[in-house]
């Protein structure tokens, strides 16, 4: 691990670097996003969820083409324009006042996210050659996004920050210092193959690879489904716990997110050594089988004491500590080279699952109650391990 460690550079440091930070002050208000809509502007779970989805959704589609001009035009521009936006829907989401300049901060920030996130793992992979290399990088960005996300919400209401409109202009301020940081470390080294890898590839071409591969659409299917899952322990677990009148609902889903985060900086290292010499679809099986157990565990437990909650979130995140890293072990190895950024960007579609999320899980709440949406994120759950064993069938680039 140390020796692989070691030959990362300048730039796949600035991303793992930026992740954290990125993550630690995101994690202090962005979940409690849905709280400020449900009081602040009276609206209820299923407007909640429409709210988030439309707003993440636009975002979605706008991945693919933010993957296919990293790999045109450079990751590095394509990041540093990403910055810029982020910055600004920052601002707008910290100084908003109406539901309109709510949702355009929100809109602009699902835009920014993935002209980011996606070139920013690509470019990490671009930057190294060795494969093991490639894969700590991501388990080790995967690791520094969730030591950002378990100190976040703790340290965030030790401070009184968690859940206050104005930590928006907190995060501004993380990824303006993102933006400088960028700009100078792209000034001063470049990747080990040029950025510009698919200029000569059109729109159409790069479709036309993505629909013959059967493997990774599968993958991208599974994922979408998977992220509508795993999109509960964001707007629908808090708003579970505000439809079951939890008394101090702040404290208790930052400790829930603590427990989610704090369980993967600690195992995920761990659980990567034991597996691994298991192939990386059979890893991804076992961490959604993982997700099927702790969203039974939601469905079974009570909310107070809240003991048997935290307990069914922990083994929920021995899942995530699995599949999250691995999914991207995935995707990198699925890819053609020349197409990696478009591959990444292609995936984000399996995060339009996080823009169903809400409004599945709204839907479900307000018609049918908590009991059955866990129930029916366990069934979903056990459908995305089997769609992982049918795309390993058709894969021959994850060995």
């Amino acid at each position: 691990m140390l020796a692989a460690v070691r030959q990362f550079n300048l730039t796949v440091w600035l991303v793992i670097l930026s992740t954290f930070a990125g993550r630690f002050v995101l994690f202090m208000i962005w979940p409690f996003l849905a709280i400020l809509l449900y009081r602040k502007f009276g609206l209820n779970e299923f407007e909640v969820g429409l709210f988030l989805a439309l707003a993440t959704a636009a975002g979605v589609v706008f991945g693919f083409y933010v993957g296919y001009l990293s790999d045109k035009l450079g990751r590095r521009k394509i990041m540093l324009a990403g910055l810029v936006l982020s910055v600004i829907a920052m601002i707008i989401l910290g100084t908003a006042d109406s539901l309109v300049m709510l949702f355009a901060g929100t809109l602009l920030q699902s835009l920014a996210r993935p002209m980011v996130e996606d070139p920013g793992r690509a470019l990490m992979t671009d930057m190294l050659e060795d494969r093991d290399v490639k894969d700590m990088a991501l388990h080790v960005r995967y690791f520094a996004l969730n030591v950002g996300a378990a100190l976040g919400p703790m340290l965030g209401a030790a401070a009184g920050l968690t859940g206050e409109q104005t930590t928006f202009l907190l995060l501004g301020a993380v990824y303006g210092l993102y933006l400088a940081a960028a700009a100078v470390v792209f000034n001063t080294e470049r990747p080990l193959k040029g950025s510009a890898m698919a200029a000569n590839f059109s729109v159409g071409d790069v479709l036309n690879v993505l629909r013959r591969d059967n493997a990774f659409l599968l993958f991208v299917f599974a994922g979408l489904l998977a992220s509508i899952a795993y999109g509960q322990i964001d707007a629908g677990l808090v708003q579970y716990l505000q439809q079951q009148s939890v008394t101090d609902i702040a404290t208790l889903y930052a400790f829930l997110i603590g427990t989610n985060a704090a369980t993967i900086v600690v195992f995920q290292f761990p659980l990567l050594k034991l597996t691994a010499r298991i192939s990386p679809f059979l890893r991804a099986m076992i961490g959604v089988a993982l997700f099927a157990a702790g969203f039974l565990g939601f469905a079974l437990t009570p909310v107070e004491p809240p003991f048997a909650l935290l307990f069914a979130m922990f083994i929920l995140s021995l899942g995530e500590a699995i599949l999250f890293p691995t999914m991207n072990i995935i995707i990198d190895r699925l890819a053609v080279p020349e197409m990696k950024g478009s591959y990444f960007g292609a995936f984000s579609f399996s995060v339009f699952g996080f823009a169903l999320a809400p409004l599945v899980g709204g839907s479900l709440l307000y018609w049918l109650g908590g009991f059955v949406l866990w129930l029916f994120m366990t069934a979903l759950a056990i459908v995305v391990a089997l769609l992982f064993l049918l795309a390993n069938r058709f894969s021959d680039r994850t060995a």
